[in-house]
Formats: C-alpha cells, structure tokens, sequence
C-alpha cells in the first residue's frame, strides 16, 4: 500500500468517526426536542447543521486524495510504500470499521444499563430515590439505543461498506 493510499483510507475512515460522532446525536436531538418544542429556528439550525456535517463528509470522501495531496501527508516519508505483509488495503478498512463498530456498542452499553436501571427505579420506588428527569433519561437511552443499533449495523455491513471506500485504484 502506498503511502498515499493509506492517508486515503485514514481520511475516509475519519468520514465514518464524524458520521457517528457528529450527524447521530444531531438527529436524536432533532427527534427528542422537536417533539417538545415548537421552535423553527431549532430545527432549521440542526438541519443546517446536519448538511454542513454532511458536506464535510462528502468531501472528505470524495476527495480525499486532494485532502492528501493539499496537505502534503505523503511527503517526507523514507519509504514510499507500506509493507502490511502483502493484506490489502479493502482488509484493512474492514478492520478499521469493526472496530469503530466495537468502540460504539462498548461505549453505548454500560450507560444504557445504567440509565435504564436508574429509570427503573425510579417508576418502582419513587418515594425514597432521587433521580434524574425521566424526560432526560427517556433521551439518553434514545440516543444510545440508536448507537447501539448503528454499531450493529457497521458490524454485520463492514464488508460492504468497507467495498465503499475501496480506493478506485
């Protein structure tokens, strides 16, 4: 793999770090508050900055090896060619992808447990526990529920998706 294309599977799995960390908290915020509040200027906010994250994606994917080449990352290098033991590089976006996959559901679960039981026990026991909003709750397990379901979704799709960001070539 040339050093080129390995800051162009670097740049486009990054695409897929600001998918997960920028656009999907977004569109559970626009789904929670938009139910409550009657703002225009909210939504038309958050869907501007949806296509902003958008834009960015789509231009790091599009044109990741201009991104390399503006920002000169395959210069200075001693070797022009990486040496991952003859694996291509389609494998190794395949890895990068599962665990991104992996980091989601590990991240999500524990706090999905935790609010779930403070939730709990909140509607068994509401006498003698304090607790956070359940309003608050409600939406904190929304978001990691989504988490949790995209995470499975790059796990069992990271072939395909990986066939996406396969360098042309």
């Amino acid at each position: 793999m040339s050093v080129k294309n390995f800051f162009v599977a670097v740049i486009k799995i990054f695409a897929i770090y600001i998918f997960i960390e920028g656009i999907i908290p977004i569109i559970v915020s626009i789904i929670y508050f938009n139910g409550q509040e009657k703002d225009d200027t909210f939504l038309l906010s958050s869907i501007g900055i949806i296509l902003l994250f958008f834009a960015i994606i789509y231009f790091m994917l599009s044109f990741a090896d201009k991104i390399v080449s503006f920002l000169r990352l395959d210069k200075g290098f001693e070797v022009t060619r990486f040496d991952f033991s003859k694996v291509e590089s389609n494998y190794i976006t395949e890895i990068a992808i599962a665990i991104m996959g992996v980091y989601m559901l590990f991240i999500t679960i524990p706090f999905m447990l935790y609010d779930g039981y403070i939730l709990l026990k909140s509607n068994v026991n509401t006498n003698s526990f304090e607790f956070k909003d359940p309003q608050l709750l409600k939406q904190n397990l929304y978001s990691n529920l989504l988490y949790l379901l995209v995470g499975i979704i790059i796990i069992f799709l990271r072939k395909p998706i990986a066939n996406i960001f396969a360098s042309k070539s």
